[in-house]
């Protein structure tokens, strides 16, 4: 009787284990299968409530964290240079002169520059058309990594590469995508509502207009102080 009581004690223990294994096993799974968490990507920004209007080159006179003042220099009809000859650039004229494309300069015009002021919006974008060079600690030129080039092309989905506010300064040639509110009509709408959304820093220009300020000026940093003489 008594090993009859033992063995069912026995088969009934061994019955428990079995059903607890599984259970176990299903407790400590996803611990050890869950896979890492992605960081999420970020995306370029949008500008809802803004319509395109134009885009310009141009020679940075004087630009801070909110403002660039543009010089744009235009080609016109020679027989045109009477009154009030300053271009808007919400009429999206295409007669500007961009010193990076290969164009013929037109027969019978003039040249003329005109300078903007054009604000920032909050999510507009400071870029460059060329990946920037990178050097080593002896100066010399090196390849990007992958993970560099992917680091310089974020946000997803904005074009060509990453720059800064900073490198917008004096003398730099400019390209602005310009947006506007879509709420202003078209022939109410003038060049004070006109704002960057992208500017495209394309080079310097090596021999700047003396007239223009020279860097330090207007870009929110102080020149060096001239060295007293004795």
């Amino acid at each position: 009787m008594r090993r009859v009581v033992l063995r069912g004690v026995f088969a009934f223990t061994l019955t428990l284990a079995l059903v607890a294994l599984p259970v176990a096993a299903d407790d400590t799974s996803p611990s050890k299968s869950k896979a890492p968490t992605k960081e999420p990507v970020a995306k370029a920004p949008t500008f809802p409530g803004y319509i395109f209007v134009t885009e310009a080159v141009g020679e940075v006179v004087k630009a801070n964290d909110t403002t660039v003042t543009l010089r744009v220099t235009w080609y016109t009809v020679q027989q045109s240079r009477t009154g009030n000859n300053r271009v808007n650039l919400s009429s999206r004229s295409r007669n500007y002169h961009n010193p990076f494309a290969r164009t013929t300069r037109p027969a019978h015009v003039v040249e003329h520059h005109q300078d903007y002021n054009l604000d920032y919006l909050p999510q507009s974008l400071v870029r460059t058309r060329t990946l920037p060079a990178k050097t080593d600690e002896t100066g010399k030129r090196v390849p990007h990594t992958q993970k560099e080039i992917d680091e310089l092309r974020a946000p997803d989905g904005a074009p060509a590469y990453a720059s800064s506010k900073l490198d917008v300064t004096p003398g730099t040639y400019l390209e602005v995508y310009l947006i506007r509110d879509k709420n202003i009509p078209d022939e109410k709408a003038t060049d004070a509502d006109l704002r960057i959304k992208y500017a495209f820093v394309l080079g310097k220009d090596p021999n700047p207009p003396k007239d223009i300020a020279s860097p330090g000026k207007g870009s929110g940093t102080t020149p060096p102080a001239s060295p007293k003489k004795n």
